[in-house]
């Protein structure tokens, strides 16, 4: 299953996407820990984004849910060119709430994609 969000990049509709992240991470059958590092890792992720979004320009968040599996597709228009700066906390905490978080740049626009995968218990 997939779904897209796209919305304006106003910080105000950051919650847009915690929502649908919170969401997605049920159908994903996450765990209610991991359903919550799901939603602050799309919150920070999404900020980051609208830091170096222009002016008017729209954020994009796509969800792929593959069995337990997250796919998110965080993507807009950057003013910088550049990817978000990996050496900040910002993106430690980032890193440390999903499983893979990597970041380019094409053209103008600029893609976070963050993974998830169910933890299962030791003793499951």
């Amino acid at each position: 299953m997939s779904v897209t969000l796209t919305f304006p990049s106003d910080t105000a509709n950051v919650g847009l996407a915690r929502t649908l992240a919170a969401s997605m991470s049920a159908r994903a059958d996450l765990p209610i820990d991991q359903l919550e590092d799901v939603r602050l890792a799309v919150d920070e992720a999404v900020s980051q984004v609208i830091l170096d979004a222009p002016a008017g320009s729209d954020i994009t968040c796509t969800f792929d849910v593959h069995g337990t599996d997250l796919a998110i597709t965080i993507s807009a228009p950057t003013s910088s060119g550049t990817v978000p700066a990996q050496d900040t906390f910002s993106w430690t905490v980032l890193s440390a709430l999903v499983e893979t978080v990597t970041a380019d740049v094409t053209g103008n626009v600029v893609t976070l994609r963050l993974s998830v995968h169910r933890h299962v218990p030791a003793d499951a």
